[in-house]
């Protein structure tokens, strides 16, 4: 059943995955990494392994996907290059940037032998409460959205690589994440036509080759089924209404969103609606589902796929252009444009005597949400500022912290010349609001970051010098650094509006 993207646990895949590429029973994987990546080198043998069972069986080439967004969502991280992410291209408005950044995400998953990257999103982000879009988004114009995502795209597809937009209508205007629930979206078509809709009709008007689909329930063009398993959304809105002729591939269909119909039913229903790819992604006994839905394919759907992978590049780029000194320079140079200074209360740039002490806070890296690789991630903020400035002191917030935590925090720095906080969505974790609020009371020079969405102000609206950073890798932490010191000046632009200072 060629119409599934199979996933399974291994460095290296198992004789009964080879023989089942080998025997054509198996075109398509989606890899994790938690499951599949260890190092590079190992990522590009297993993914050549994959390769080889389809030549030997005379097969084509395997379709290969991953999520490497950037930002938030890195499945593949050091020596790769960490690129900021949408938001932070979003505050840049450079097309450029984001054409170029769709390279380096391209030259590397090939160098990788991967040849799908499940990106570009392009939700709206409309919705300051979700964290299942949230810096995943280029922000809340559908405009700039439409505009970036081509971009991207374009960057992506002419390294080889197949770009997979996401997640169709859009999932930019919902608080739920479908991990977890089953999201509504209320609003009526010709408002989603006017916002939600718009960078899906750009990427298809620019020959974008996939989409994925959401799980999400539009009401206004289905009311009982997510947008993955809806006739009426895929067949008839995306292909009849939009002319989308692509490959449409669903979701990981183990999301509580769809998971909750059963399996079987609800791959069922995907296939009926008119999905071409099924991510199985985490789902029990795939092969055996496999076995049992075999005769549930499509030709249109099997011509569509035989397309993408008859066009895979053979030769991959060497491997030392993961992570190499010029794709580090377009992400630092992305991290250096982004940086929005929202309020400068005069601490901007730093004017430090050597014997003065700063205090650096920042808060524990966690993921908030599944599509979230953030724990993997140390906050380097106060290394940044350190070898600049020597005397800097670091302190480490755990999220949601307690009371007794907060006070050491306050103590430990109450002789700081002057205070740099990091937040991460401190307006959904009353703990880091607290610790601003407490330091601003007392008078010291403070300067928040917000190391995420850029919302926290709503928090502690008091503060008076506000940058907003939109990520938490090394890039984004040093291009801080520099804005602080005076080093570079902080160009970007807010790329979706703060309620609180509306």
């Amino acid at each position: 059943m060629q119409q599934f993207m199979h996933s399974f646990d291994g460095s290296q895949a198992p004789a009964d995955i080879l023989a089942a590429v080998e025997q054509g029973e198996i075109g398509a994987f989606c890899l994790f990494a938690h499951w599949n990546v260890d190092s590079i080198a190992q990522l590009r043998a297993l993914n050549e392994s994959l390769a080889r069972a389809a030549a030997r069986g005379g097969q084509l080439p395997p379709l290969i996907g991953i999520d490497q967004e950037g930002g938030q969502l890195v499945a593949i991280g050091h020596p790769a290059t960490e690129l900021p992410g949408n938001m932070a291209l979003g505050a840049t408005r450079s097309p450029q940037l984001a054409e170029q950044a769709g390279r380096v995400l391209g030259r590397e998953l090939l160098a990788l032998g991967l040849n799908m990257d499940f990106a570009p999103s392009l939700d709206v982000n409309l919705n300051p409460a979700s964290q299942a879009v949230g810096v995943r988004s280029f922000g809340a114009d559908p405009l700039l959205v439409a505009k970036l995502g081509t971009a991207m795209i374009r960057g992506i597809q002419a390294e080889g690589v197949i770009a997979v937009v996401k997640h169709f209508p859009g999932h930019g205007a919902t608080e739920s994440d479908t991990h977890h629930v089953a999201a509504v979206v209320p609003h009526p078509l010709e408002r989603m036509n006017q916002i939600e809709l718009v960078p899906f009709q750009a990427a298809i008007q620019a020959g974008v080759p996939a989409i994925m689909t959401t799980h999400v329930i539009f009401a206004a063009l289905d009311a009982e089924r997510p947008a993955t398993v809806s006739p009426a959304i895929l067949d008839g809105y995306l292909r009849r209404e939009m002319g989308f002729r692509g490959t449409i591939i669903t979701d990981a269909m183990d999301m509580y969103a769809v998971a909750r119909l059963g399996a079987e039913t609800s791959i069922q229903m995907a296939l009926e609606a008119g999905a071409d790819l099924i991510v199985l992604a985490h789902l029990p006994d795939q092969l055996e589902l496999n076995r049992r839905l075999r005769d549930r394919a499509r030709p249109d759907a099997l011509a569509r796929i035989d397309a993408l992978r008859a066009a895979v590049p053979h030769e991959l780029p060497p491997l030392d252009v993961v992570g190499c000194a010029e794709h580090q320079e377009i992400a630092q140079t992305i991290a250096d444009q982004s940086i929005t200074l929202v309020r400068d209360g005069g601490h901007v740039p730093l004017r430090l005597r050597p014997d003065q002490t700063v205090a650096v806070i920042t808060p524990q890296a966690q993921n908030l949400t599944p599509a979230d690789t953030s724990s993997s991630v140390q906050i380097a903020l106060a290394d940044a500022i350190r070898q600049r400035h020597p005397r800097t002191q670091a302190f480490q917030l755990p999220r949601q912290a307690a009371e007794a935590d907060i006070r050491a925090i306050l103590a430990a720095s109450a002789s700081a010349d002057c205070v740099v906080i990091g937040t991460i969505v401190a307006d959904h974790d009353e703990s880091q609001a607290a610790l601003v609020r407490a330091v601003h009371r007392r008078g010291q020079p403070l300067i928040v970051v917000a190391l995420r969405t850029p919302y926290d102000i709503g928090a502690f609206p008091e503060i008076d010098t506000y940058l907003c950073a939109y990520g938490i890798r090394a890039v984004s932490t040093e291009a801080v650094a520099r804005v602080l010191f005076g080093e570079i000046e902080a160009v970007g632009v807010l790329p979706c509006p703060i309620p609180a200072l509306a």
